[in-house]
């Protein structure tokens, strides 16, 4: 397992592993090579059969206030920074989201205090977005004369619809959580006193599911969202019958008749 400088990880042994962003003197703000350690440790555990599913989170009570900015000279206007270095820039980081959104198990976003520019759009990645009540979400770009350019212009529409992304985008505010749970960008929230509960009973939901059909139901709603509607349902046909030869599936059938809970092992 490789070893990091600006994340750690931590192994629950149950199949959870979170990824904690760990950079809390600086609010766990988003480095180039922050972005590279994530995707080795994605790497790694896509490879891991014995981890079932992600939590993604920030040290000391803070998800992740957005890029780190100090001393940074390659946004727009960067002096001599050339197009083409910033276009190759901008092609990486559009690799890094990609391997947040595409990571084939379940990716828990446990949001707390700010989600703000690159910590919002990490989490537009993630399958679940559980936050405290407290925290406040949104992309301050268009206040430093910017605009998001991690997917918040696009996936974050395709979340929360073009009215509440344009609003979003042009405004730069900031939003509590429990906004946010109105628009259905937060699947659910709690109060700072129940966050950890609440977070142990979505990671425990993922943890007792099949990860072979979770793997192909992310699939077919990830691709399925930008097919037609019937390419959507033969890849959704197909991936059925191929779950249907999992043991799996037996297993889960069993269960069922006999009244008892499954004990899935992803097979």
């Amino acid at each position: 397992m490789s070893t990091f400088d600006t994340i750690t990880l931590q192994r629950a042994g149950n199949g959870r592993v979170t990824v904690l962003l760990d950079r809390p003197d600086s609010l766990n703000t988003l480095t180039p090579g922050m972005k590279d350690e994530i995707e080795t440790a994605l790497d790694d555990l896509r490879a891991d059969d014995d981890v079932r599913v992600v939590v993604l989170r920030g040290r000391d009570g803070v998800f992740c206030a957005g890029s780190d900015v100090s001393g940074s000279d390659d946004d727009e206007g960067g002096g001599e920074k050339q197009v083409h270095e910033l276009l190759e820039r901008r092609r990486r980081d559009r690799a890094f989201y990609r391997t947040l959104d595409r990571f084939p198990k379940p990716i828990v976003a446990a949001i707390e205090g700010y989600a703000l520019g690159a910590g919002c759009e990490i989490a537009c990645c993630c399958d679940t977005r559980v936050a405290a009540e407290s925290a406040n979400i949104g992309l301050p770009e268009a206040k430093l004369g910017g605009i998001p350019n991690g997917g918040g212009t696009q996936r974050l529409t395709r979340l929360v619809g073009a009215s509440r992304a344009r609003d979003m985008v042009m405004r730069g505010k900031h939003y509590a959580a429990t906004e946010m749970a109105e628009c259905g960008f937060v699947h659910e929230l709690a109060p700072e006193d129940e966050f950890e509960g609440l977070l142990e009973s979505v990671v425990g939901d993922y943890l007792n599911r099949a990860p072979i059909a979770l793997a192909i139901a992310k699939q077919l709603v990830t691709q399925g969202a930008d097919a037609s509607l019937e390419s959507g349902l033969v890849m959704e046909g197909l991936g059925a019958t191929a779950v249907s030869f999992t043991e799996d599936v037996e297993e889960g059938m069993a269960a069922f008749r006999e009244d008892r809970d499954p004990e899935f092992r992803g097979r």
